[in-house]
């Protein structure tokens, strides 16, 4: 933990990650929705299992707001358990369901 932890501040200011997570706390993707009419925009939600910090129940709640908006929105949880840190480490299945979601978007296929 200690290294894990000097490595951290060595590659981030600690004023520049407040802003971050502040900006991140605080965006509201419905402000830019417009009611009552969906987008042509395709949206991919991916959540992990195990993330405390961005979980999943939150990423359902995004999607269903979108579809209640009438925006297509696709939601895929990955079990994994590296909880936080899975997007860094889930790379490949990732990469899959990025993949097969542009594709079908590309094609125009739900």
């Amino acid at each position: 933990m200690r290294h894990r932890g000097d490595s951290f501040v060595k590659r981030f200011d600690a004023n520049s990650y407040l802003y971050i997570t502040k900006a991140m706390d605080y965006f509201d993707l419905s402000d830019f929705l417009p009611a009552g009419k969906g987008l042509e925009t395709r949206f991919l939600v991916i959540a992990f299992k195990s993330d405390w910090l961005y979980p999943a129940y939150q990423s359902q709640a995004i999607v269903r707001r979108l579809k209640n908006r009438g925006c297509d929105a696709t939601y895929c949880e990955i079990n994994s358990t590296y909880g936080h840190d899975a997007f860094l480490v889930e790379v490949g299945e990732e990469t899959r369901l990025i993949k097969g979601f542009l594709t079908k978007t590309y094609h125009g296929l739900k």
